[in-house]
C-alpha cells in the first residue's frame, strides 16, 4: 500500500512583497494506490491568477488521476501517459470558466496588459503528477521542479531532463504547446522507498548542485528509523526552512510504499486513515470561495488550507525525524518567478524508464523577482 503527505509554505520574498503562495498540492488514496500532484503558479507580474491556475491544475490532476487508477488492476505507467491528453483541455476549460465568472479587476487588467487576449496566460503554472500502484511509480511533468525516487544505495530522477529549462525558463500549462511539453517516466520501488515531489523553490534553496542524493539518502534512512508518519510530520518544517532561505514558495509531497510484516499485516500507523483524504494547499486563491468555480473531486471531500508561514530555524523539525541536510544561501538573491520565453532541444534521458514528448516551439521563462520581464522572449506567449 502507498501513502503520501505534503506541505507548502510561502516564500520569504513573497512575504516581503505581499504576494500569495502560488504553489498548490494534493494527494489522494485510491484503494492501495496513490495519486499526488504539485503545481507552481508563475510569479511574473502578468500572471495575475497563477495561484488559481495551480489550484485548478492539482484538483484536476487528482480527479483524473484517481479515475485512471480506479481500474481493477491499475497500470500507473499507462495512466501517467494518458493523463496529459485529458488534463490539458480540462485545465483550459476550467480556466475559461473561472475567467468568465470572475472578470478582471482594474488592478488585474493593468498588470496583465495585452495578455487578456489569451486568459490562459493569466493562470500559468507548472505541474508534476505522480501515480503509484503496486510496485510502480509513474510521473507526468510539465515545467520545472523535481520528481525523485530513492531506496538503499539508489537514486532515480523519475522523468527525463529537459535542457530548455535553463536559468529562468520553464515550460507551462498556459502555452499552446502544453501537451507536447509533458515528459513521462516510471520506475519500480520496494517497500520503504522514498518518492519526493518538489517545486523548484526547494532545490533552489540548496547551495550545492548535488543536493538530490544527500536529501534522498537521508529520507530513506529517516523512513526506516522513524516510519512514515513521523517523517511526514517534518515536511512542514522542511518546507518553511527552504522557503525562508531561498525566498521562493516551496511545496513538498512525500510518497512511500508501506512495508507489510511477515503475517501480511500493515503497520499500525496506516490504521490512522488520515492520509486517505485529499489535501489541497493553496494560499489566497482568487475567486475559489464557490465550489462551482473549480472542478470538485467526486470521491473524496476537498480539504483546502491556507499556508501562513512562521519563522523557522534551519535544520529544525517538528518530530523526531531530522531535517535533510541543506546548506544555506543567505547571500543568494530571492528566487526567480516565471515569465514566458524561448525553447531549445530536450536533454538525454536518465537511467529510468522515461520518455519525452515532441519538442515544442515555445516555452515560458523566469526572471528574477527583483526584475520581472513582462514581455515574452518567445513567439507565441
Amino acid at each position: 500500500m502507498w501513502v503520501a503527505e505534503g506541505a507548502s509554505r510561502r516564500g520569504s520574498s513573497h512575504e516581503r512583497t505581499g504576494a500569495p503562495n502560488q504553489d498548490a498540492y494534493a494527494v489522494r488514496r485510491v484503494g492501495a494506490s496513490v495519486v499526488a500532484a504539485i503545481a507552481d503558479g508563475h510569479g511574473g507580474r502578468r500572471y495575475v491568477r497563477s495561484q488559481v491556475g495551480s489550484a485548478l491544475a492539482v484538483r484536476l490532476a487528482i480527479e483524473l488521476g484517481a479515475e485512471l487508477l480506479s481500474a481493477r488492476r491499475p497500470d500507473a505507467a499507462a495512466a501517467a501517459r494518458a493523463l496529459p491528453a485529458r488534463l490539458v483541455p480540462a485545465w483550459r476549460a476550467a480556466v475559461d470558466e473561472h475567467y468568465g465568472r470572475h472578470p478582471l479587476t482594474a488592478d488585474e487588467e493593468e498588470k496583465a496588459g495585452a495578455e487578456t487576449r489569451d486568459p490562459a496566460i493569466l493562470y500559468g503554472a507548472t505541474l508534476i503528477v505522480a501515480l503509484a500502484a503496486d510496485d510502480v511509480v509513474a510521473v507526468a511533468q510539465i515545467g520545472d521542479g523535481s520528481a525523485l525516487g530513492a531506496g538503499p544505495q539508489r537514486l532515480e530522477h523519475l522523468v527525463p531532463g529537459d535542457d530548455r529549462l535553463v536559468a529562468n525558463e520553464t515550460t507551462s500549462l498556459c502555452l499552446p504547446t502544453a501537451l507536447a511539453d509533458f515528459r513521462w517516466g516510471s520506475a519500480h520501488f520496494d517497500s520503504g522507498s522514498a518518492i519526493l515531489l518538489s517545486t523548484d523553490g526547494y532545490g533552489n534553496s540548496f547551495a550545492s548542485e548535488g543536493w538530490e542524493a544527500e536529501v534522498m539518502s537521508d529520507l530513506v534512512g529517516e523512513l526506516d528509523s522513524h516510519g512514515f508518519d513521523e517523517v511526514a510530520g517534518s515536511l512542514e518544517s522542511w518546507a518553511a526552512d527552504s522557503a525562508s532561505v531561498g525566498g521562493d514558495d516551496v511545496t513538498l509531497v512525500l510518497l512511500s510504499r508501506a512495508p507489510v510484516d511477515a503475517r501480511g499485516r500493515k503497520p499500525g500507523w496506516l490504521a490512522l486513515g488520515g492520509l486517505g483524504i485529499l489535501a489541497v494547499a493553496a494560499a489566497t486563491v482568487v475567486g475559489l470561495g464557490s465550489r462551482g468555480d473549480t472542478p470538485t473531486p467526486r470521491e473524496t471531500p476537498v480539504l483546502a488550507t491556507t499556508s501562513t508561514p512562521t519563522p523557522a530555524t534551519s535544520g529544525t523539525a517538528t518530530s523526531g525525524a531530522s531535517s535533510p541536510p541543506r546548506a544555506t544561501r543567505s547571500d543568494a538573491p530571492a528566487q526567480p518567478v516565471d515569465t514566458p520565453g524561448t525553447s531549445t532541444a530536450p536533454t538525454t534521458l536518465p537511467p529510468t524508464t522515461t520518455s519525452a514528448a515532441s519538442t515544442p516551439s515555445q516555452m515560458p521563462a523566469k526572471s528574477s523577482s527583483a526584475s520581472v520581464s513582462d514581455a515574452p522572449t518567445g513567439t507565441g506567449s
